[in-house]
């Protein structure tokens, strides 16, 4: 007779469990490997560069599910993972209509262009480096959406981030209003031109070799802001940077009056001609490389609670 106790870490757990409808990982990949019928795993089921083409219908994982480097094409219907998905480097192109992720879902670099409306993920969601074009309304991800290098144009009005935003790379050319990211926003080398309004980002705002020329008003950046290397060529009067802010090497000639930076201050390489009276740095200020600003014009009242770096 089969002894079950010796396929888990705590024997104890299983008091209570009177059939054998379950399998603990290792035993269950065996199993599966086989084609035979498993319906539930206790634990984590590792199969990730396995040669598994398929797994059994209504499968519930409670754990984390490795499929990565796999030849899978296509997920069972009603798969529940109650943790992580790994589906990264396969062929897969698309994802049941009723798959449930508790954890975060792995889909990067895979063939999958599309995602179900009714998409449940605990998690994160990684989708960079595939052919997605569009996400489904309504969706919503408690954790990071990574989306960097993929050929996104748009994301739906009702877009709900609980951590990370990355459209690094991506020819994204707008944002939907009232966006609210919990975690950083990443737009490195998009050629997005302009932010919406009410945008809130309570992390880093990445905006590196942007065409954005302006700010809206009423932005609030909880981390570092990246501009360097826009067309960027003003800031708008009350902003304030909880962290660093990146000037370098854009056009800017002039900042706003009550501008706050909690972090350090990079304008090198920029026309910047005058600092305001009352300008507040919590960090270094960075004015190499700028023809039009040294140490000896400065404005008296200046706060910098790091060093002002010149040369």
């Amino acid at each position: 007779m089969l002894n079950i106790y010796k396929f888990h870490s705590n024997p104890d757990e299983l008091i209570g469990h009177t059939s054998r409808n379950f399998y603990f990982g290792d035993e269950a990949k065996e199993l599966i490997l086989q084609g035979k019928e498993v319906t539930k795993v206790i634990g984590t089921l590792n199969l990730k560069r396995t040669q598994i083409t398929a797994l059994p219908d209504n499968l519930t994982v409670h754990g984390t599910l490795y499929l990565n480097d796999t030849p899978i094409t296509a997920l069972p219907d009603n798969l529940t993972v109650h943790e992580d998905l790994n589906l990264m480097r396969t062929p897969i192109t698309a994802l049941p209509d009723n798959l449930t992720v508790q954890g975060a879902l792995y889909l990067s670099g895979t063939a999958i262009t599309a995602l179900p409306d009714n998409l449940k993920v605990g998690g994160a969601l990684y989708l960079d480096g595939t052919a997605i074009t569009a996400l489904p309304d309504n969706l919503t991800v408690h954790g990071t959406l990574d989306l960097d290098g993929t050929p996104i144009t748009a994301l739906p009005d009702n877009l709900k981030v609980s951590g990370g935003l990355g459209l690094s790379g991506t020819p994204i050319r707008s944002l939907p209003d009232n966006l609210t990211v919990q975690g950083y926003l990443g737009l490195k080398r998009t050629q997005i031109t302009a932010l919406p309004d009410n945008l809130t980002v309570h992390g880093d705002l990445d905006l590196d070799g942007t065409p954005i020329t302006a700010l809206p008003d009423n932005l609030k950046v909880s981390g570092d802001l990246y501009l360097s290397g826009t067309a960027i060529t003003a800031l708008p009067d009350n902003l304030t940077v909880q962290g660093p802010l990146y000037l370098t090497d854009t056009p800017i000639t002039a900042l706003p009056d009550n501008l706050t930076v909690h972090g350090a201050l990079y304008l090198g390489g920029t026309q910047i001609t005058a600092l305001p009276d009352n300008l507040k740095v919590g960090g270094n200020l960075w004015i190499n490389s700028t023809p039009n600003l040294d140490t000896n014009n400065l404005p008296s009242s200046l706060v910098v609670k790091g060093n002002i770096r010149y040369k």
